[in-house]
């Protein structure tokens, strides 16, 4: 319990900031560097993505993100799971973010409220490739997708550390 307590901690946390990055965004898509020293480059990027429901043996969703992660996203769910709040399910599953310079692998947990369709979701980078290859990083998406009709939109927040 504890354990769970602490990664909610640390996410919120995260988001907290994140989204006071993003708010001072004048154009609502940023990207901000910071080099700490001289083995890794920190990047902010934000964005929106505009998500329909895709066919799959799951749930699945894709859509254009725009933005500082300009390309693809694509989604697929692993595991739904209820909460104390009938309206609000866990999910669990996998973003695959796929731009022009390569690809991010995102293993993610997302809280959905089905009454609202207003959701969070925060992943963190398991692998990527091209300019993405050694990447870690965290992403934040954050918005409203309705299920009947199959489509949502939402904003993104990533920090994501590059070695030099």
């Amino acid at each position: 319990m504890m354990k769970r307590l602490k990664a909610l901690i640390t996410m919120s946390a995260s988001c907290v900031l994140l989204w006071g990055v993003a708010a001072n965004a004048a154009d609502g898509a940023t990207t901000d560097s910071f080099s700490s020293d001289s083995h890794f480059r920190i990047q902010v990027l934000t964005g929106g993505f505009t998500s329909s429901q895709v066919e799959c043996d799951t749930l699945c969703t894709g859509g254009p993100l725009t933005g500082g992660l300009a390309g693809t996203l694509s989604y697929r769910l692993s595991v739904m799971e209820s909460t104390s709040d009938p309206d609000v399910v866990k999910l669990t599953g996998v973003d695959t973010i796929t731009t022009a310079s390569g690809t991010l692998v995102i293993p993610d947990t997302t809280l959905w409220n089905l009454a609202t369709g207003e959701f969070v979701d925060a992943g963190v980078v398991s692998s990527g490739t091209g300019a993405y290859a050694g990447v870690h990083g965290t992403l934040i998406i954050q918005g409203s997708f309705d299920p009947a009709a199959g489509h949502g939109t939402s904003n993104y927040v990533a920090l994501l550390k590059f070695p030099h």
